[in-house]
This record gives structure tokens, C-alpha cells and sequence, in this order.
């Protein structure tokens, strides 16, 4: 899975997919995963209906997909955020 952060197809096409999603923007789940993500509420309703309901613990667990790295830590850097929005798109 080396470099997949390169199949990331811009910021315009992640912010439709994520607009997919913000119906749940209310649920207390998404609340939840939102906070830890510093108030991204569209990222984190994409993350409760790609993930479930335990989407917060998951922000915390090595995710192979994501070679064994955190979502959280995906958050700050510039390319594994984008390699996270790939990972959610695929699950989609």
C-alpha cells in the first residue's frame, strides 16, 4: 500500500463524498468522533457510517490499511490525512 495517499483525487472531490454524509452530523456518535478530531464534523460522519458507532475508538487503534498507524495521527500531516480519505473512500 506504499504511496496510497497518491490515489487521493483532490480536496473538491473529498468534500462531495463527505457532504454524503452529513445528514448524521446530530448523532452523539459523530459528536463523540468529532471531538477528537478537533471539530472536523464532516470527517467524522464519514467515519461513523465507514466505521459504526465505535468510530471514536477506532481515531485510536492501528489500522492496517493505514500501514499500521492511527487515525489520529493521520489528522495533522498534510499526507496522511489524505492517505485516511482514501482508506474511508474505499470502504465506501
Amino acid at each position: 500500500m506504499a504511496h496510497l495517499e497518491d490515489e487521493y483525487k483532490g480536496d473538491e472531490n473529498w468534500e462531495k463524498f463527505e457532504a454524503l454524509f452529513l445528514e448524521f452530523k446530530d448523532a452523539p456518535e459523530v459528536k463523540d468522533i468529532a471531538a477528537k478530531l478537533g471539530g472536523n464534523v464532516g470527517l467524522a460522519c464519514v467515519i461513523y457510517k465507514q466505521v459504526g458507532s465505535d468510530g471514536a475508538e477506532w481515531l485510536e487503534r492501528k489500522v492496517p490499511a493505514l500501514e499500521n498507524i492511527r487515525p489520529l495521527d493521520c489528522i495533522d500531516d498534510p499526507v496522511l490525512i489524505k492517505r485516511l480519505r482514501v482508506v474511508l473512500k474505499r470502504m465506501y
